[in-house]
């Protein structure tokens, strides 16, 4: 071959396999750089993880590190329909390998609003679809934080891990203390069932003996804000899934610290202090079955006049005829305790103030200016539906009430089947209307 052949031919091995494919790399790293193709893609990524999560991301940057392991920046989560924030985090780390997948969180905070999208998110598009728990899941989440307007509630690190069984698929979660793991405020576990022909859900939910302040679920459970903002619940969840809905168990919990100030602000009769509810049975089928057994008890409250004439007239309680001639401007209560059982549609009070700390007081109800005012029957049996009845005029709140609490009260005849109350006596069959009008 001719040198000048020989040249040109070198000339164009080095343009084609050398120049040309440095260009290209170098052009690919450029556009991959430029901020149009890192918004795009990061639109992309955020398209694709709201179609799995069914929620909105906003994320403001992405970065892979290592293969199959990205840092996610400022990702925020919001609502689709309402667009307002579910919950938000400082950093994402994610990793994918071949035996697990990892997720680390920091700084999250999570709306109570967003609670019921967040459950929608772990329930039904994880926990229930076999092929995302294929691999064991391990969470792990730093500084956590549950706010709504009226409270917070610091959960502190939370640890939790989503592991296949034979039968089905286990999430169990716990939130420690940022300075102490071992001081568990509150456990969860969570399991999918999936052995029978119909797939069920078992939830445990556990304070460990930690009060912890219902403020903080006041925007997703509004009655939780009436309780006032010192209101404190410890005590274990349980609830079960079955083909007629869910059923709960709240065994053994306690509300304390509940403002009647705040309960009564909505309803017609006024009332003041401090009052707490235990609970040793509670068994509750929304829309089918209740049966509860557990304690109020009020100490140095204040009652409406009014709303003890109530509690005679629906509940039976026998009153102080001459507490009520002289009471109009309402009651000081030093100290008011009832025993109650709720068995679908009927209720039973028991008296058990005890107010010198010595010995329970025989059916004694309410205490007030060192004598019982008071007294229930034990021998009478109320109509569970008269608690809501005590509220007259009745509350906005009181349908949720009655659907969850009175499941089964008799059917309210409205007419439909009886004969109806006017009647046309008589028609001439034979008039075919007369005479037109005109209007002129």
């Amino acid at each position: 071959m001719h040198e000048r052949t020989q040249r040109a031919v070198a000339r164009l091995l080095f343009v084609f396999c050398c120049a040309v494919p440095t260009f290209a790399v170098l052009t690919a790293i450029l556009v991959c750089w430029s901020p149009w193709y890192q918004a795009r893609q990061l639109a992309e990524l955020e398209y694709r993880l709201g179609l799995e999560t069914g929620l909105v991301f906003e994320i403001r940057s992405c970065r892979q590190v290592a293969p199959g392991k990205f840092l996610l920046d400022e990702v925020e989560l919001n609502d689709p329909e309402t667009h307002q924030r579910v919950a938000r985090c400082r950093m994402i780390d994610f990793f994918e390998g071949d035996e697990h997948i990892g997720i680390e969180l920091h700084q999250t905070e999570i709306r109570s609003a967003g609670l019921g999208r967040l459950w929608s998110l772990i329930h039904d598009r994880v926990m229930s679809r076999s092929e995302r728990t294929i691999k064991p899941v391990r969470i792990k989440a730093a500084d956590v934080n549950l706010i709504s307007a009226t409270g917070s509630l610091p959960l502190g690190d939370v640890f939790a891990e989503v592991v296949p069984e034979p039968e089905g698929v286990r999430m169990i979660a716990r939130a420690a203390s940022d300075f102490d793991r071992t001081d568990t405020r509150l456990a969860m576990d969570l399991f999918r069932d999936r052995s029978g022909p119909t797939p069920s859900t078992e939830w445990v939910v556990s304070t460990e003996g930690t009060a912890l302040p219902c403020s903080a679920l006041a925007e997703y459970l509004p009655f939780a804000e009436r309780l006032g903002p010192g209101a404190t619940f410890r005590g274990v969840i349980r609830c079960n899934e079955s083909e007629d809905g869910w059923a709960y168990d709240l065994a053994s919990c306690t509300l304390q610290a509940i403002d009647l100030g705040f309960v009564s602000d909505v309803l017609p009769h006024r009332m003041s202090g401090r009052a707490s509810v235990s609970l040793r049975r509670c068994l509750i089928r929304p829309g089918h079955s209740v049966n509860l057994l557990g304690r109020l008890t009020a100490e140095d409250a204040w009652i409406d006049a009014s709303l003890l004439v109530q509690f005679r007239d629906q509940l039976g309680l026998l009153i102080d005829e001459s507490v009520l001639g002289d009471a109009r401007q309402g009651i000081d209560c030093k100290l008011a305790a009832v025993d109650f059982e709720v068995t679908d549609q009927s209720l039973r009070l028991t008296g058990v103030c005890d107010p010198y700390g010595t010995e329970i007081m025989d059916q004694v109800a309410i205490f007030s200016q060192g004598e019982p005012i008071a007294w229930t029957d034990p021998a009478r049996v109320i109509r569970s539906d008269r608690i809501t009845a005590v509220i007259s005029p009745p509350s906005p709140s009181l349908p949720a009430w009655n659907q969850v609490f009175l499941p089964s009260l008799p059917n309210t005849r409205r007419g439909f089947d009886a004969a109806p109350s006017a009647r046309i006596r008589r028609v001439n069959r034979d008039w075919s209307g007369g005479q037109p009008t005109m209007q002129r």
